[in-house]
C-alpha cells in the first residue's frame, strides 16, 4: 500500500524523503519488520524507540515516523522519516488505513456495570442467535461481535 494513502487523515510537523513508497508492513518493534517496512519509533517509559531505528532500516524499514522533538537532520536520503505530534495517535489511524479499517466491518456491543454482565451479553447473544447472526463472544471484556 502506498504510504501516501496509510497517512490519510495524519497531521505531518515534517517529512523527509519518498511519500510515494509502497509499504509492505507496519510495526513499533523494530525486529518485527521485514522488507518494505514502516517503523514507529516511540519513546517509552524504560525504552526509546529512536534508539532501534538503525536496527528497523537493517530489518528493511523504508520508513520511520518520530514524534516531534525528534532532529531529522541527520537522516540518510534512502530512508523516508516523518515527524508527527502524537505518535501513538497515529500508530493507530495509520494501522486502521493499512488494514482497511477493520472495525468499520463490525458491530460491537460492550457491556459495563458492576453487575450482571455475563447473564447480559449471553440474553444479547442468544437474542442475536435467534435472528441469524453469527455471533463471537469475548467474556474476558463482555464484549459481542457480529456480521
Amino acid at each position: 500500500m502506498k504510504l501516501e494513502k496509510i497517512l490519510e487523515n495524519v497531521q505531518l510537523l515534517e517529512t523527509k524523503g519518498d511519500m510515494n513508497i509502497d509499504i509492505t508492513n507496519i510495526s513499533s518493534d523494530s525486529r518485527k519488520l521485514s522488507n518494505g517496512g514502516l517503523f514507529f519509533a516511540i519513546k517509552g517509559f524504560t525504552l526509546d524507540g529512536t534508539k532501534f531505528i538503525e536496527n528497523a532500516i537493517q530489518n528493511g524499514a523504508k520508513c520511520i515516523i518520530v514524534e516531534k522533538d525528534f532532529d531529522l537532520s541527520t537522516i540518510t536520503e534512502d530512508i523516508t522519516y516523518i515527524k508527527v505530534e502524537n505518535i501513538r495517535y497515529v500508530l493507530a489511524i495509520t494501522s486502521a488505513n493499512f488494514y482497511d479499517n477493520p472495525s468499520k466491518k463490525l458491530k460491537v456491543i460492550g457491556v459495563t456495570g458492576t453487575k450482571g454482565k455475563t447473564t447480559s451479553t449471553f440474553m444479547i447473544k442468544s437474542i442475536l442467535e435467534k435472528h441469524g447472526f453469527k455471533v463471537r463472544t469475548n467474556w474476558q471484556y463482555c464484549s459481542l461481535y457480529w456480521k
